[in-house]
This record gives structure tokens, sequence and C-alpha cells, in this order.
């Protein structure tokens, strides 16, 4: 089975930095997978429009000292009342994740077997 490509994704909240922090420290230890999981990052997705807690950001700081890379996107006011998320347009954010994922997929070093 070829290794995976994989990117965690979690809210900028509490429980979310909490549940993403537990991911990756298993990734680390290499539980049950090793060598078959490769972590390309986190992407930490706004709660809310208003600034994180203070617990999320100091998780997510920690997240950044184990994941290869830590991406945040901002709150989406508008997506909210649009019906089609495609009549929003892609903010800023989000399309530097993008830019930055596909960059990371298709250089990235292929894995020793």
């Amino acid at each position: 089975m070829p290794p995976a490509q994989v990117v965690l994704v979690c809210r900028l909240s509490a429980h979310g930095t909490w549940a993403a922090t537990g991911a990756i420290e298993q990734w680390r230890r290499r539980a049950g997978i090793a060598g078959t999981t490769t972590v390309l990052g986190v992407v930490a997705v706004a709660a809310s429009p208003r600034r994180p807690p203070r617990i999320a950001t100091e998780r997510l700081h920690l997240l950044g000292g184990w994941a290869p890379q830590v991406w945040r996107v901002g709150w989406i006011d508008a997506l909210l009342a649009a019906d089609d998320p495609r009549d929003v347009g892609t903010p800023p954010d989000v399309e530097t994740l993008r830019h930055a994922l596909a960059q990371k997929i298709h250089t990235r070093p292929e894995v020793n077997r």
C-alpha cells in the first residue's frame, strides 16, 4: 500500500486543538502506522470571528513545534449566508493554503521503503 499524505484539520478552539495535539502525538509515536503515513501539516480553522481562547493559541503554538507545518484559516462570515460557497469566492488565506499544499505534495521527496 502506498504511503498516505495527511493534512489534519481542526477548529481553533480548546477542544479542536486538543484533538489535533492527540493526533499529532500518535503520529509522532508512529503507533501502528510506521512508514505508511506522512503528515503534511495541521490546518486550524477559526471557530468564530473573535480572537481564539488563550489555551487554543498555546496548543496551536505547541503543534507548530511538532507538526511539519501549521496553517491558519480565518473566519469567513460571508459563508454563513451563502447557499453556494463558490459564490463567495476564495478568501486569500484559503488560496495561500491551497498553494502551499500543492507545493508540498508536488515537491515531497520519495519515502524510502
